[in-house]
């Protein structure tokens, strides 16, 4: 595989090598690269390839539904491969089988709809990613307008940036409390411009102070609104 530079890592990881430079494996080899992580980017068209090679550690032309073509980058010596291809459903069940056969520790794989993610995880990919229904499922809560962000970060369970309701404003915290009547943790607060920090038993909030909580996408908007 092509040799990379070292630099300052935000994102401690070996190098990874982004197979499909699309929009999806574009804005992800950008995110590492800014924190640090080296990244080989891989397209089967040249003007993907043109338009990344000067934001990337390297970009080449290759074919990842060509087993050979892989070995010749050395991609078995890689430890972590993410399988951009989403649109193109046989390049990316290819590809990802490829890559399983020749033994790479760590393959992640977008998937576009459900049968192409059982797919991928039946092939043997360990990490199965679907950014359209995750985005999807974001915009469904910040469509309100009481939610400034959300992420569901497992089954059931979310954490969200909102403005303190009028709930938990005017008095000293009880967090205990909130959890008993909301089924909401409290995680951390900003005041103004200031810094994030911990939100701590007997602080008073104002109604323009952001606070972090977590817990059920349900009980999020139910407390969102109190």
């Amino acid at each position: 595989m092509a040799k990379f530079f070292r630099s300052r890592a935000t994102i401690d990881i070996p190098p990874v090598v982004v197979i499909g430079l699309g929009r999806f494996g574009t804005a992800l080899s950008h995110e590492l690269m800014d924190n640090g992580v080296e990244v080989l980017g891989i397209d089967v068209g040249d003007k993907a390839v043109r338009e990344q090679v000067a934001y990337l550690t390297e970009a080449l032309i290759a074919d990842g539904t060509d087993p050979e073509a892989l070995k010749q980058l050395g991609i078995e010596e890689v430890e972590r491969v993410v399988v951009a291809i989403g649109s193109h459903l046989e390049a990316s069940i290819l590809t990802a089988s490829n890559l399983v056969e020749m033994g790479v520790k760590d393959i992640w794989a977008k998937a576009d709809s459900e049968a192409h993610a059982r797919i991928l995880s039946q092939i043997g990919v360990h990490h199965v990613v679907r950014p359209e229904r995750d985005t999807g499922r974001r915009v469904a809560h910040l469509l309100s307008g009481d939610f400034q962000d959300f992420a569901e970060i497992a089954e059931g369970y979310g954490v969200t940036k909102l403005s303190a309701p009028a709930a938990v404003v005017g008095k000293p915290l009880d967090p205990a409390d909130v959890w008993k009547n909301y089924r909401v943790q409290l995680v951390s607060v900003r005041q103004g411009q200031g810094q994030w920090v911990p939100l701590e038993a007997g602080a008073e909030l104002r109604r323009s102070d952001l606070i972090v909580a977590a817990g059920s996408p349900a009980d999020l908007e139910k407390f969102s609104r109190c």
